[in-house]
């Protein structure tokens, strides 16, 4: 994933990814849970997902101040720049 010159952005964009990504499996799986109707470890995984939560806002926001005090941007991705 790095595309940066800067290795605390591309530390903090991974660490943002993580998260993310470790959200949706989390999120999956407790709708998979409530779907099957086992409401005790339905709420169990909930507070889990709960600390996740917590976990992305914390990289986002250092992410975020990351670029801001720096000035840092990503090398644009061509597989997702729109072609005119």
């Amino acid at each position: 994933m790095p595309n940066n010159n800067c290795p605390e952005y591309d530390r903090l964009e991974t660490e943002v990814d993580e998260n993310l990504s470790q959200l949706k499996e989390l999120t999956t799986l407790q709708l998979e849970i409530f779907r099957s109707k086992n409401y005790n470890r339905f709420m169990r995984l909930d507070k889990e997902l709960e600390l996740a939560v917590g976990e992305k806002e914390r990289s986002i926001g250092a992410f975020k101040e990351h670029v801001k005090q720096h000035q840092c941007q990503p090398v644009p991705d061509t597989k997702f720049t729109e072609s005119k």
